[in-house]
This record gives structure tokens, sequence and C-alpha cells, in this order.
């Protein structure tokens, strides 16, 4: 039980600092200036790949995520005030973060999953309009629970993984991602469509409700992917029209949906190695592209 617990903290408050630290709060600070940010895609992209590299030293996923967190800890009392140095050690840290997150977990772990989703879209929704002051409190608090956390189970044993799959089974993820980060970026910066302060509820209930639909839904892959562009034609449609409402409900259930999804199937993979290179695809490039298209304003 107590693992349980710590391993739905650790990813749920690690998720909730990708989004309230990194891709907003950072974000936000620096202006969206790319020239700033490159620095922490590219620790981002090498703390990634080095995830899946056998390490002298640190050997278990658990020891590697340890070692992150202390990083991401100790950068998170400088937060937002970062140079170029200090924005590639931080990319680094969560680059590390991406794929030995999902390694860690199990297929037959899902409840724990759900709860992990749930905090991170709950707490994330919430503080979303939070400024740089409480930003920098949460930054703390979320590492240190993450850290934590990853300290009780450094002794849990991982179940082993006997599944994989070739690159072009998730080659389909990357559009989801895609899609998904520009519709996020856009709407961040949406001056008609501000839902995060006017339905900040709404939008909690349906990352529960997407959650839960995952859970109970049980498709076929042909059948899901089907479903899942459906839901993103139609928040992109509701978006475009600017239906502020609509926009909050299936926008949300959409992420959580898919989300569940994808970090299933990823923890499906029995190859650290394997799976770090996927996240570079799945993870920073098609984020990457998300977020310059979203920069672009085609949806505004």
């Amino acid at each position: 039980m107590l693992y349980s617990i710590a391993l739905s903290l650790l990813l749920g408050f690690e998720l909730s600092y990708y989004l309230l630290i990194v891709q907003t709060g950072i974000v936000s600070h620096l202006n969206s200036d790319i020239s700033s940010l490159i620095f922490i895609f590219l620790g981002g992209v090498f703390g990634t790949y080095f995830a899946g590299q056998r390490w002298i030293v640190l050997s278990k996923p658990i020891e590697k995520i340890i070692f992150a967190l202390t990083i991401q800890l100790i950068l998170s009392f400088f937060y937002p005030n970062y140079n170029m140095a200090t924005l590639v050690l931080l990319g680094v840290s969560v680059g590390l973060m991406a794929p030995l997150s999902i390694y860690i977990y199990s297929e037959k772990q899902l409840k724990e999953l759900l709860i992990a989703l749930a905090i991170a879209y709950s707490v994330g929704t919430y503080y979303f309009t939070s400024g740089e002051d409480i930003r920098f409190i949460l930054a703390v608090v979320f590492s240190a629970v993450a850290l934590l956390s990853s300290l009780i189970i450094r002794n849990y044993e991982m179940s082993i993984k006997s599944d994989t799959h070739a690159f072009i089974y998730y080659a389909i993820f990357i559009l989801w991602v895609f899609l998904d980060t520009n519709l996020f970026e856009t709407l961040s910066r949406h001056l008609c469509l501000d839902i995060w302060t006017n339905y900040t509820l709404v939008i909690i209930l349906f990352h529960l409700i997407g959650l839960i639909s995952a859970y109970f839904i049980q498709l076929d892959d042909k059948k899901v992917h089907i479903f899942i562009a459906i839901l993103f034609f139609s928040t992109y449609l509701v978006s475009y029209l600017k239906l502020a409402l609509l926009v909050s409900m299936l926008y949300p259930f959409t992420v959580s949906y898919y989300n569940v999804l994808i970090f299933t199937a990823l923890s499906k993979e029995m190859s650290l190695k394997k799976l770090a290179l996927i996240m570079l695809f799945v993870g920073w490039i098609a984020s990457g592209l998300g977020f310059l298209t979203a920069l672009s304003g085609i949806l505004s």
C-alpha cells in the first residue's frame, strides 16, 4: 500500500511540476523566447537519451530518478531566475524523468496511474493562473514530495516487462502529443478563451471524467485511435468557434483519456533504452513542434 501511494505521488507531483513550473511557469517568465527556451529543450533531449544508457555508478532506474529529482529540487530554489547553464540542467533533470517515470510503472498498476494523473490535472488546473511567488513554493514542494516518494520506493521490486513493439507502433502517439501541445499552448495565449480562469472546476471535473472513462471504456487499437481522432477534431472545432464552455469540457476529457492510453502502452516497453528513444519523439520533438506551431497563432 505504501509503495502504491508513493508511486502515485511521485508521478502526480512530477507531472504537476512539469505543467506548472516548466511548461507554463518558465515559458511565461521568459515570454516564450525561443532563444532562451532552446536550452531547456536541448537539456531535455540529452536527459531523455541519457536515461536509457547504462550508467557507471547508478544502474537501477529508481537510482537515476533520485539523482534527477535531487537536481530538480536544488534548481527549484532558484525559480524562476535561471541562466543558460541552469536551464540546461533543469532540462536534463526533467528529461531524465520522462522515460524513467514511465518505466517504473507496470500495466497492472492502472489505478496508481489514474490517481497520479488525477493529482497532476487537478493541481495543475487549480494553480494554472497562480503568480511566480506561489509557483516558487509549488516548485519546491512538488520536487520535495516527488523526491521523498522516490526514496520510499527505492527498494521496490519492479515487475518484469516482456512486451515491445516496432517504432512505427508509437508513431500515432507523436500526432496526439503534437495536437495536444499545440492546442494547450494556443489556449494558454488565447485572449478570448480564458478557460482556466472562468471554468476551473469544470476543467478539473472533465479531467476526472476522462480518466474514469479511459479506465472503463476498453477498445481495440483501431477503434481507440478513431475515437481519439474524433475527440481532437471536436476540440479543435469548438476552440476555433470560441465556445469556451465546450472547450473546457472537451479539451480536458480528451487529454486525460488519451494520456492514460499512451502512458499504459509505453509502460509495457521492456527496454528502457528503446523507451528513451521513443520519448525523444513522443515527448520532446512532438511537443516542441506543437509549441512552435502555437506561437504562429494559427488558432488565435
